[in-house]
């Protein structure tokens, strides 16, 4: 069987953005999102403090970033592009986060709903408080951008 989404899942990694995105391309959205602009000398500058990596591979994730739509690439001269976050951190786990939640629900439907069920039943106070909000946070979006949608 093919290494899925799912295997990743369950892996057990400190940090669940490990589960989306490969090493180099953490270790290169993290200097982005700390900087929030760059271009790829610059990341291969602060990479390169750490650990030997060439330029062209650096060169070659931060393209591949910008085809995810973490990144926009902006041409600065003939050789050059400059780099922008397109999505914050938050948002970039956000809409993962929607993605998975929405695939396991179509893949296995009401299987995938009662396991979220219980999870919530085992969910301490604080948890369910802060759910609660994401989930009124996320309403409230969704209601403005229909309203916005049914103006024009």
């Amino acid at each position: 069987m093919p290494r899925s989404l799912y295997q990743r899942v369950e892996q057990p990694l400190d940090d669940g953005l490990s589960k989306l995105l490969g090493p180099l391309e953490m270790e290169i959205m993290e200097v982005m999102w700390a900087r929030h602009s760059a271009t790829v000398r610059d990341v291969t500058t602060i990479l390169q403090a750490a650990r030997p990596v060439a330029y062209t591979t650096i060169m070659t994730v931060m393209i591949n970033l910008a085809d995810k739509g973490l990144l926009r690439r902006t041409p600065l001269d003939k050789r050059t592009h400059l780099y922008e976050v397109a999505q914050t951190r938050e948002a970039f786990i956000q809409q993962a986060s929607a993605r998975v939640v929405q695939a396991l629900v179509r893949d296995f439907g009401d299987l995938a709903l009662a396991e979220f069920a219980l999870a919530l039943e085992a969910a301490t106070p604080e948890q369910r408080t802060r759910i609660r909000r994401h989930m009124k946070e996320k309403l409230a979006r969704a209601r403005h951008a229909a309203e916005v949608g049914d103006e024009r």
